[in-house]
């Protein structure tokens, strides 16, 4: 699996995974809006997750309902799992959350202790369980050097120069209307996404030792020359700073563990599925992610 552009944000995943539900009760004298497994949400209790949030809009409401829901999956599973919180987690969480209230103090300090203590539980889960998976892909990386042109004929004559057997760095330094001009146009090597796409789009089609372009972009026309090209290891890219490659091996690590954390939620929410209800007065549920379109 190749990371390509896109890493995942472990953080929102952490906190929605609360281990405790921030409304769960006794549906006998109100009507229940919301259960999974033997836990319900009343109109009252939701009327109480909605006092400081707007009450009027149905899609808001049916999305706190979703959000219930989903706190109770990661919960159940959470302690199917057996996940409990140490004792030295508790005063982590204790404290965290006292230092986050004194600078918001309309913060419950129930429901943010609950959400803390998930990122540390949940997140050494992961962590552990992170290193029984396969590794994945480390991003790509290029590393170039460029000359830019202000129009396309001026760089198409740099390129019949060089391949009249002209230094590109010469050239560079000569004719490139860029920052990097004097420095011969190196760009040093830069993770995938740096680059502005049309200028990573045709670099990614070369290959080590190529010069391709003329390449148009907001910024003018480039030639591009191709050093190294590929997943971001030392082997591939000896010229490469060891802080790029190390960069590039936490953002996999970081991945990974996001991965399982995803995974978590996904099967959270597909063993509690068959035990969802949601009243119409709700919405319409999507049993596989959770998500509720809200009543019209």
């Amino acid at each position: 699996m190749n990371l390509g552009r896109r890493f995942l944000t472990i953080s929102a995943v952490l906190v929605a995974a609360s281990l405790v539900a921030t409304a769960c009760g006794d549906a006998s004298d109100d009507n229940v809006v919301a259960s999974i497994a033997d836990q319900t949400l009343t109109q009252s209790e939701l009327d109480g997750i909605l006092e400081f949030g707007d009450a009027t809009v149905p899609q808001l409401i049916a999305d706190e309902v979703s959000t219930w829901l989903q706190r109770l999956a990661m919960s159940m599973e959470a302690e199917r799992l057996g996940l409990e919180p140490t004792d030295e987690d508790r005063d982590s969480a204790d404290l965290t959350a006292g230092a986050l209230i004194a600078r918001q103090p309309n913060l419950d300090r129930d429901t943010l202790i609950e959400e803390i203590l998930i990122s540390i539980v949940l997140g050494r889960w992961a962590d552990e369980e992170a290193t029984t998976r396969d590794p994945l892909d480390p991003p790509d990386l290029l590393c170039s050097s460029h000359i830019l042109f202000e129009t396309e004929a001026e760089a198409l004559v740099g390129l019949d120069r060089y391949i009249n057997g002209e230094d590109f760095a010469e050239l560079a330094m000569e004719l490139s209307v860029g920052p990097s001009g004097p420095s011969g146009g190196s760009l040093d090597c830069q993770l995938t996404g740096t680059f502005v796409p049309e200028f990573e789009d045709l670099a990614y089609k070369g290959q080590a030792g190529e010069v391709v372009g003329p390449v148009e972009t907001q910024f003018g026309w480039h030639l591009i020359e191709i050093q190294s090209i590929g997943p971001a290891t030392a082997e591939l890219h000896p010229s490469a700073d060891p802080q790029v490659i190390e960069q590039a091996a936490a953002l996999v690590s970081t991945a990974l563990v996001e991965s399982v954390i995803l995974d978590f939620q996904e099967d959270a929410r597909a063993r509690y599925a068959d035990s969802v209800t949601v009243a119409a007065s709700i919405g319409t549920i999507d049993l596989s992610t959770y998500e509720i379109t809200a009543a019209e």
